[in-house]
């Protein structure tokens, strides 16, 4: 009966795992849309200084540009689509060396989905102040990492993901200093709000008839199908039983972001910038919605047994490294009416290893391998003066995927990305000005082809295999308004 006891805490243990795996959007969840003005050449330049004060959000350095009091105000509507299509899913294999045939493997559900992802609007906030000609303090406000993506609750990934929401605001105090007339650096201290949730269905019935027939094997019931017969006497049924897993917390993290400018002419800025990575502990609650209509057999496989396992509501804490980002990024204004811009961007993605959760209700913690690759932005841009009023913009940019087709989840649609972007400015007057910039992202098909793993070391056993193809686009609008002092 130990022995039992033990088997089935593994099982419980690997379930919640399953239902806590999140696969942590620019590439991976990071938001590069802080800029309406830079939006219409694809943030081409926008480290040496994308043409107003919301280029502080990339290098605060950029702020030595401009005189008096700045202020910009805007969002941004990121317009996303993720299609599920040509799915395919089954249970564990392990499930038929314990016995169980194979018509328990296939796993219900459409192989198709509509678009699991949520659109959203990206505020921005940007102020300056001119202390005098050299020294500038700035504040911003901006959303730099999220994500929300959301799975109808029988759809044939269920056991993958079905809710997955991030959200953060940065808080950004800053300063910037000009040197000389040719160099100027700043720096800037964030303080960074992060909510997420998370959900996927759990099976519980896989769980138990697991546990089941390996417990009926142990004591020596042979051969392995009628163990697995005995298993389902009781009721422990693959498949039967779907409940549900949950996580949602919230956490602070602190880092800082520092740049140069270098002014060689009056027709050439190059701008460099870094933001740091962060390490945040997000903690919240864990939540198990267990089936009411679990068998009343043996005490270990009661809904009160799997709770003292540790399977039951309670606390979680879980840990979020988020990448460093390197910008480069230049402005040459070639004629008096028009500027060529281009930026290359490396972000750390490496960094995220994995995702651990621990709980406080007794589980073992749930590590998840994420083994994402560091990233590069690049992107070419062109800005055309018309007049006194109107100026207009367009750009190009490939960003690289964080994710390849072994570690691709459906909680993150990503791929491989080009940009094509345009957009314009109006100024009514030399302190009120209006930008607006759209962007379409063309996005590779992503492959999904998730294993369940055949045994119970492996914490993917619960999920079941899952394969599929997941086609994506995104479009882009912002817009903002500008008043000089």
């Amino acid at each position: 009966m130990n022995h039992r006891s033990r088997l089935t805490l593994t099982v419980l243990t690997l379930a919640a795992a399953a239902a806590f795996a999140p696969r942590a959007q620019a590439s991976g969840f990071q938001l590069r849309e802080q800029s309406p003005l830079s939006q219409g050449n694809a943030f081409a330049g926008i480290s040496a200084g994308g043409g107003d004060i919301s280029a502080l959000f990339f290098n605060p350095a950029v702020m030595t540009q401009y005189d008096g009091t700045q202020f910009s105000l805007g969002g941004t509507y990121v317009g996303l689509s993720a299609k599920f299509e040509n799915g395919s899913a089954s249970r564990t294999p392990m499930l038929s060396g314990l016995g169980f045939n194979s018509s328990f493997l296939p796993i219900s559900g459409s192989p198709n989905h509509g678009n699991a992802a949520i659109s959203a609007v990206l505020p921005e906030f940007n102020i300056m102040y001119s202390v005098n000609k050299d020294l500038k303090l700035g504040l911003s406000l901006n959303v730099p990492f999220g994500l929300t993506t959301e799975y109808d609750a029988n759809w044939i990934g269920r056991y993958h993901a079905l809710k997955s929401d991030l959200k953060t605001i940065d808080i950004a105090p800053s300063i910037a200093y000009r040197f000389s007339p040719e160099w100027s650096g700043g720096v800037a201290f964030i303080a960074r709000k992060a909510d997420a949730e998370l959900t996927n269905a759990v099976d519980y019935g896989t769980l138990l008839a697991s546990s089941a027939a390996s417990g009926f094997i142990q004591a020596g019931v042979t051969p392995p199908s009628t163990a697995a017969n005995m298993a389902l006497l009781i009721g422990a049924t693959p498949g039967a039983y779907d409940g549900k897993g949950g996580l949602k917390g919230d956490g602070w993290g602190y880092g800082f972001k520092a740049g140069l400018v270098w002014e060689p002419n009056a027709d050439l800025r190059i701008g460099l910038s870094h933001q740091s990575a962060m390490n945040m502990t997000l903690k919240g609650d864990a939540t198990f919605e267990i089936p009411s209509n679990i068998p009343n057999v043996a005490p270990y496989f009661l809904a009160n047994g799997l709770a003292a396992k540790g399977l039951k509501n309670g606390k979680g804490t879980a840990e979020l490294n988020l990448p460093a980002t390197t910008s480069l990024g230049f402005d040459w204004k070639a004629t008096p009416t028009f500027s060529l811009q281009g930026e290359v961007a490396r972000t750390t993605w490496s960094r995220f290893k994995e995702l651990r959760i621990k709980f406080d209700t007794g589980l073992t913690d749930s590590i998840t391998d994420e083994n994402w690759s560091d990233t590069t932005f690049i992107s070419l841009g062109g800005t055309w003066k018309l007049d006194s009023e109107w100026t207009l913009r367009a750009g190009v940019a490939f960003d690289k995927s964080a994710v390849d087709e072994a570690h691709r989840t459906p909680r993150i649609p990503d791929n491989d990305r080009k940009w094509v972007a345009l957009g314009a400015s109006y100024a009514f007057s030399k302190k009120v000005s209006v930008d607006v910039g759209y962007s379409r992202l063309f996005i590779s098909d992503g492959k999904v082809d998730l294993l369940s793993g055949s045994s119970l070391s492996d914490p993917n056993v619960f999920r079941g295999n899952l394969s599929g193809t997941i086609k994506a686009a995104i479009n882009i609008l912002g817009a903002q308004v500008r008043y000089s002092f």
